[in-house]
């Protein structure tokens, strides 16, 4: 089971969404902007990053999985921590995983999680 649009999903809403056992994804708002050169418009929108410490389930992904999916809490969170080991299973085989219109993650020299956004959506 992908993850991917049930987090992508929370992101338009939430300023933090938590993949638990995994870490947190942050939206932060940034104004509208016009570039001095081209007189270019870029409109506001929320920057996306990620934090590996904020890993303690928050509920919140669970919550949302088991009312979209008519399924048990338990059961969403037990799908949540299936993905979860399979993301860490691919990063330790050196893959990079992939989460559709959120970024992708990839293990540093030195065994540290890394994250690259993906600039698909604006979530504002």
């Amino acid at each position: 089971m992908q993850l991917d649009q049930y987090i992508s999903d929370l992101l338009y809403r939430y300023e933090c969404v938590i993949l638990p056992e995994f870490g947190a994804f942050l939206t932060q708002y940034q104004p509208a902007q016009v570039h001095e050169t081209t007189h270019a418009f870029y409109p506001p929108k929320k920057r996306l990053s990620f934090n590996a410490q904020l890993s303690d389930n928050d509920g919140l992904l669970a919550n949302y999985i088991a009312k979209t999916e008519m399924i048990p809490h338990e059961e969403a969170n037990s799908r949540i921590a299936s993905y979860v080991r399979f993301l860490w299973d691919g990063l330790h085989k050196g893959e990079t995983p992939e989460l559709q219109n959120v970024g992708v993650f990839s293990l540093s020299e030195e065994n540290k999680l890394q994250f690259e956004p993906s600039y698909h959506l604006n979530y504002f």
